[in-house]
């Protein structure tokens, strides 16, 4: 009986030690709101989560402030769509996860030009709002340019 019950034990520390670690996952998402004055507003959410075991990564408060990025007060629509992120959302480790990983901001920023770009969302330009960056995180917010007269 001791036997088994030491079997039993020395299995389950084995099978807990053994869980294989999730890859990160990275998700996005551009919402869009037109007021009934016409005001064309944005927000972009962008996040990479580094599950280990299935937890996600905390969350603290963001770093950032108002104005800068190339869509930003000064600027126009940015880039347009160039060579893309790479490696996709399918592909763990490379593309948008790696750069998410390695400066949020700049890969952030960089993306939801590509994809205002590519929907045509704000073509006179746009400018943000706010914008949150913390841990694999990004949150810009901002607003479509009206067309000149």
């Amino acid at each position: 009986m001791k036997r088994l019950l030491l079997l039993l034990a020395t299995a389950a520390a084995a099978g807990c030690s053994s869980v294989a670690k999730m890859p990160p996952v990275f998700s996005e998402s551009l919402i869009t709101n037109i007021t009934e004055q016409g005001n064309h507003f944005f927000t972009y959410r962008a996040n990479l989560s580094m599950q280990e075991g299935g937890a996600a990564p905390a969350r603290g408060p963001g770093v950032g402030g108002k104005g800068g990025g190339r869509g930003g007060p000064g600027g126009g629509m940015g880039g347009g769509p160039g060579g893309g992120m790479g490696g996709g959302m399918g592909a763990p480790g490379g593309g948008m996860q790696a750069r998410m990983r390695d400066n949020p901001q700049e890969a952030a920023m960089e993306r939801l030009e590509e994809i205002l770009a590519e929907t045509g969302y704000c073509p006179n330009g746009w400018f943000v709002i706010e914008k949150t960056f913390d841990r694999g995180a990004a949150e810009i917010r901002g607003e479509c340019r009206t067309a000149s007269a």
